[in-house]
């Protein structure tokens, strides 16, 4: 489908190159385009800067909350490529606004994806002391004085006093 309608928009800005010398003449559905993906980019701007915020500040409660929002802007944004890729390629002058935007939002997604990566390094970090700790304080079995497992077979048995 996006194919389809990437050809078909390619067409259409060939056909406008063609009529007009000063660049391509946008149609009100191209600017309701560029405007919905220009609004979706500011969302997810604002979104991202939220997100990194509420990192930095330790409130990771806020990154789960903002999850579901920003993949619904993420797809909306997706979707609406294929209908504005070509005007972006088209003249390097082209929505010089819009491109700032998307220079701005690679940014904030580089950074963002870096602190979450941090994020997920150190609780996996956590996670692995925690189980070394579980694990040096646990009483898989009985130990004698010699710090060597006693099973019950071998050598003299222990007898625990159970009247404590």
């Amino acid at each position: 489908m996006a194919d389809a309608t990437t050809s078909r928009f390619r067409k259409r800005m060939q056909a406008r190159r063609e009529t007009s010398a000063s660049g391509p003449v946008l149609t009100e559905e191209d600017d309701a385009n560029l405007a919905a993906f220009e609004a979706n980019i500011d969302a997810t701007l604002d979104l991202l800067h939220d997100e990194i915020a509420a990192v930095e500040a330790g409130h990771l409660d806020r990154v789960t909350e903002l999850y579901d929002r920003k993949a619904d802007l993420l797809k909306r944004i997706e979707l609406k490529i294929p209908v504005v890729e070509p005007f972006l390629a088209a003249a390097v002058d082209a929505a010089p606004a819009l491109r700032e935007k998307l220079r701005r939002l690679k940014g904030a997604v580089q950074e963002n994806s870096v602190l979450l990566s941090r994020m997920s390094e150190a609780t996996r970090d956590i996670v692995r002391e925690i189980e070394k700790i579980r694990n040096r304080h646990s009483l898989d079995g009985l130990y004698g004085k010699s710090g060597k497992p006693v099973t019950g077979q071998d050598g003299q048995q222990l007898r625990i006093d159970k009247e404590l």
